[in-house]
């Protein structure tokens, strides 16, 4: 084990066996609308469409009784996907999130010019939830600088630029 910023890590797998994860796929966001997030995935952070969608069943598979959803798939770069999903007829509002709370997700996206984007994000009216920070002390994040944001129903953003070439 090793300690950086006071953080113990440790560095070696499981010892018994291979890991059964390999990496992460995808991210899935549920969104209230699929168009005013594509302006926002899409439009604003630059994220490409892979696939959209029409009107899909998927109760079977969210364990949901005739659940119907649209759903994007956006590329967010070295195979990675983030998947937007509508559901359909869905009374259930958005649900309050902050980064302190338990099981609260976020997503962190790589940018290769933090400034630029914030300054796009901005003039769209979506401005940060807390101060841009560059990260020292942390093996994994040293020199990061990164900045909260939410999304237009309130998903937790992280946009973070790693020092050197994008």
């Amino acid at each position: 084990m090793r300690k950086a910023g006071g953080m113990e890590q440790r560095t070696e797998g499981p010892r018994s066996a291979r890991p059964l994860v390999t990496g992460i796929d995808h991210a899935g966001i549920t969104v209230s609308s699929l168009d005013r997030s594509l302006a926002f995935y899409r439009d604003l952070l630059g994220l490409r469409v892979i696939e959209i969608s029409g009107e899909e069943e998927i109760g079977e598979i969210v364990g949901i009784d005739n659940a119907r959803i649209k759903a994007a798939d956006l590329d967010a770069g070295d195979g990675r996907i983030i998947e937007l999903l509508e559901y359909i007829g869905a009374s259930n509002g958005p649900v309050p999130q902050r980064p302190d709370g338990v099981g609260c997700p976020h997503i962190a996206l790589r940018v290769t010019d933090l400034t630029e984007a914030l300054a796009r994000l901005a003039e769209a009216g979506h401005e940060p939830i807390g101060q841009r920070a560059t990260i020292t002390g942390a093996i994994a994040w040293e020199g990061a600088t990164v900045v909260y944001l939410r999304d237009p129903d309130g998903a937790l953003i992280e946009l973070i630029q790693r020092p050197g070439p994008g």
